[in-house]
């Protein structure tokens, strides 16, 4: 199945255990939800990734891909740096 392009400047929605591309240069995720458990990974398959720490809901991704483990959040947003 083809990977899906997350892209920059809109509230997107994901889905659990679904791997997305990322943008092709570092952005700040933002999600006003609680906890979510997200990695990131430059393998599509994710045979070695990190976890995503959030701070105050962002973080800073330059990896490329991105997995939400947890219950899928509500919408993220992606902002360019």
């Amino acid at each position: 199945m083809p990977t899906q392009l997350l892209s920059i400047g809109y509230p997107q929605a994901i889905t659990q255990n679904t791997i997305y591309a990322l943008p092709s240069k570092r952005v700040l995720l933002f999600t006003q939800d609680a906890a979510p458990t997200f990695f990131q990974s430059t393998d599509v398959s994710f045979a070695v990734s990190v976890a995503v720490t959030l701070v105050n809901g962002q973080a800073e991704l330059a990896g490329g891909f991105l997995r939400c483990t947890s219950a899928a959040p509500g919408p993220i947003l992606l902002k360019g740096m």
